[in-house]
């Protein structure tokens, strides 16, 4: 029971810091993940990596995904990623798979899924965790999340009637939540109006954002960049 109330306070206090705002998977999450590979360093099409929370934990892309400095803040532990083309006039690179990606880290201590992934799973489908999925908290505005639990994490895809908080975004949304250095950590999908992700797709580069994620937090400082 305590436990399960740290759980819940820790969802809630990462909900407040975050920004505004699967389908059946036929392998396990964890086990999808460890087939991915990519360069670790940034590339010569934008910042890839990111040291973010003076240089506590770090943020990259998948392939083709670079980060917006103007948008992220490295101080709240919140970057925004997306096609480097999209970033630079001098980027060439666009992501197979092209949507918007939202990272956020949650505060020391607040690290909830590990072990827990079932009971997470069974929150977001509560009034108060589909107040969390909500861009506005309202619960109301989300009618249905589906979930996918797994050793790496949880997975939840939903649809949020009071509408993502970026312009030029609309549709299903894909946001996972995994423990990173102890923190309760939350990756989002959005989809753009002019290319909409289709549920494999957004599933897929999901999976693709907490592997890069995952890994990106299990490399040595000479790889970091910070700003």
């Amino acid at each position: 029971m305590v436990r399960g109330f740290v759980m819940v306070r820790g969802i809630a206090a990462a909900a407040l810091i975050a920004l505004s705002g699967c389908a059946d998977l036929t392998t396990g999450v964890a086990d999808t993940l460890a087939g991915f590979g990519s360069s670790r360093d940034a590339t010569n099409e934008g910042i890839r990596t990111l040291a973010l929370l003076g240089g506590e934990v770090r943020v990259r892309g998948p392939e083709g995904y670079c980060i917006d400095q103007a948008a992220s803040d490295a101080r709240r532990g919140f970057a925004v990623l997306a096609g480097c083309a999209l970033l630079s006039d001098e980027a060439v690179v666009m992501p197979s798979t092209d949507g918007l990606i939202l990272v956020q880290f949650g505060d020391e201590g607040t690290a909830s899924v590990t072990d827990n992934e079932e009971p997470f799973a069974a929150f977001l489908a509560t009034d108060l965790g589909r107040s969390v999925l909500s861009a506005n908290g309202d619960a109301a505005n989300v009618a249905s999340v589906s979930t996918v639990t797994d050793r790496a994490g949880v997975l939840a895809r939903f649809e949020d009637a009071s509408g993502p908080g970026f312009a030029g975004t609309s549709g299903a949304q894909w946001r996972g939540f995994l423990d990173v250095q102890g923190r309760l950590t939350t990756v989002s999908i959005l989809s753009f109006d002019r290319n909409p992700l289709s549920r494999g797709e957004g599933e897929r580069l999901l999976v693709v954002s907490m592997a890069e994620l995952a890994e990106a937090n299990t490399l040595s400082d000479d790889v970091a960049l910070s700003n």
